[in-house]
């Protein structure tokens, strides 16, 4: 008589409070906050609760990297679940009330793009991680840098009440979902250390600027720097392809040809 084989079952663990699960909680807390804000008409409270969770989602991170565990199967779904609803589900809520809804359905389908591929874009980062580990770089731009960007347009609006920004707002909402499902690659936090040098260095002093800018004009800060940020990774995609197609050209060309037969 045959022996079945039993599954092994993964037995539910007791939940467990740590450091970078802490900082989880807060990301998912603000972007909650972010929400109600939104709905009070608070705008630039809200784009800053956005900023404040993408920070505590960099933190997290970090911790549990550093921590003795390291981090875990359970952590990369809940980073993934609270990043959803303050890099998905603030953003579109954000973009939607504060301009979106007058375009009728139009604006409905571009407001739920930002959750949409939000989702997508954190799956596949699931996905990938548990197959490959962790990369430095990003497949796709990363729905923190998306939302913050989105944000970052938001508060520069309510600072200046330009209209064309508006306009602006139209573009980037799909252009910025989109770029979440990409295959383009985009940089990682740069290792802190003062012993990096070159391209290292020269990133992490880009950010210790900008977050030095950060509190002073915060409105001409975010939105310029994260349109930079995702516009670097558009240019070297793009150069990566020119480069590519030119060293097939040159392959291509200095191929042996096969030998001609003589007519008869």
């Amino acid at each position: 008589m045959p022996i079945k084989k039993r599954s092994k079952s993964v037995r539910p663990r007791s939940v467990y409070i740590t450091v970078p699960n802490l900082f989880t909680a807060l990301n998912i807390f603000c972007g909650f906050l972010a929400v109600l804000q939104v709905l009070a008409e608070k705008y630039t409270n809200a784009c800053w609760l956005i900023f404040i969770a993408t920070v505590f989602d960099a933190l997290d991170g970090r911790i549990a990297r550093a921590s003795k565990n390291g981090s875990s199967a359970f952590g990369l779904q809940m980073d993934s679940l609270s990043d959803l609803v303050s890099s998905g589900v603030a953003p579109a809520v954000l973009v939607y009330q504060l301009y979106l809804k007058d375009l009728g359905y139009v604006g409905l389908i571009l407001s739920f793009f930002p959750l949409l591929f939000a989702a997508f874009r954190l799956a596949r980062f699931n996905v990938l991680t548990m197959a490959q580990g962790k990369s430095k770089d990003y497949t796709g731009l990363p729905a923190p840098a998306a939302a913050v960007t989105l944000a970052g347009l938001v508060m520069l609006y309510q600072e200046v009440q330009l209209q064309a920004l508006l306009r602006v707002l139209v573009v980037m909402v799909p252009l910025v979902s989109l770029l979440m499902a990409s295959t383009i690659r985009y940089d990682g936090f740069p290792r802190v250390s003062l012993r990096e040098r070159g391209v290292n260095r020269v990133k992490l002093l880009i950010i210790v600027v900008t977050l030095c800018l950060l509190p002073i004009v915060p409105h001409f800060v975010l939105f310029p720097f994260m349109f930079l940020f995702i516009l670097h990774g558009l240019l070297r995609a793009a150069g990566a392809h020119v480069l590519g197609r030119q060293r097939g050209s040159a392959a291509a060309a200095g191929a042996p040809r096969p030998p001609q037969t003589p007519a008869q």
